[in-house]
């Protein structure tokens, strides 16, 4: 009997705000397709830019006509904040979008970093007195939930939930979201499992944040050095009832064997790159001038 295949699961994020940067640009790949590519950066809130990734082919594999991509087109005319000042930057919406998987393979580690962005090709213009908006609603299967600890282990009161979420193709997002809400953290660790299917609401966090060090010197004032670092997260505001797995049907085994073979296609594909980009070898006999 044929193995059912993966329905995919609810995927969504609005961010409606001020356009600060616009990267959308045509392209043409190595078999001579024309593509769309690039970011855009928009500001929710006097905190956060929020980072959306496009990308649209202009022909289907048909051949007929890419809709995402004739919306695409229009957008590389949006102004923005960097071209004509925050002051005139239009305001846009951008529905339907989603948060990705977007794992890699680091070489100096020797292993596979979870990583995710948001992608997003619905965008259009908006009022300049419409209310921004940083919301996302996320379906999945719960891998993991555990307390965020300190440098020396000391607790946090933050937790993160680790979440597998079925996309288009049977492809897996593993996706790992934050909470630190008091009533969060009761319900959640209270009522959610490993195994169950659950959907999660909340906001997309991209935040700048300074860390000062003192570093001590052999004598005299210590030498202060500043570092600025992105925080970016998936925060959790919000979250529904949990479905047990013997009553979603989904077992997180099968998801789990699903994202093994991912993240073996992500280092075989690193591998090949570095392979391919290393300089060839010049064998002796090469050298020989006769």
């Amino acid at each position: 009997m044929a193995k059912e295949e993966l329905k995919q699961m609810i995927n969504r994020v609005t961010i409606q705000g001020t356009l600060m940067d616009n990267n959308i640009e045509i392209k043409v790949d190595s078999k001579g397709r024309r593509y769309l590519s690039g970011p855009v950066e928009v500001k929710v809130d006097n905190d956060y830019i929020v980072p959306v990734d496009t990308f649209a082919y202009e022909l289907k594999s048909n051949g007929e006509k890419n809709g995402l991509y004739e919306r695409l087109v229009k957008v590389i005319d949006y102004p923005s904040a960097r071209t004509v000042g925050l002051g005139a930057a239009p305001k846009i919406t951008i529905s339907n979008a989603r948060v990705e998987d977007n794992s890699f393979y680091s070489e100096r580690d020797a292993r596979i970093v979870n990583n995710w962005r948001v992608s997003g090709a619905f965008m259009r213009l908006a009022a300049n007195d419409a209310k921004n908006i940083n919301e996302f609603e996320v379906e999945g299967v719960i891998a993991s939930i555990k307390e965020v600890t300190g440098r020396d282990g000391e607790p946090t009161d933050t937790y993160q939930l680790k979440l597998f979420n079925v996309g288009f193709g049977e492809k897996v997002n593993e996706l790992t979201f934050t909470f630190d809400d008091p009533a969060a953290i009761k319900y959640i660790n209270e009522n959610y499992g490993v195994g169950d299917k659950v959907t999660l609401c909340g906001q997309i966090i991209y935040e700048q944040v300074e860390r000062t060090i003192e570093k001590e010197l052999g004598f005299g004032e210590p030498v202060k050095q500043t570092f600025t670092n992105t925080v970016r997260l998936l925060k959790i505001t919000a979250g529904t009832e949990p479905t047990p797995s013997d009553e979603s049907g989904i077992a997180l085994k099968d998801l789990q064997t699903i994202i093994v073979k991912q993240n073996n296609m992500i280092k075989e594909r690193a591998e090949a790159r570095t392979q391919a980009s290393a300089p060839k070898a010049t064998s002796a006999a090469n050298n020989l001038l006769f």
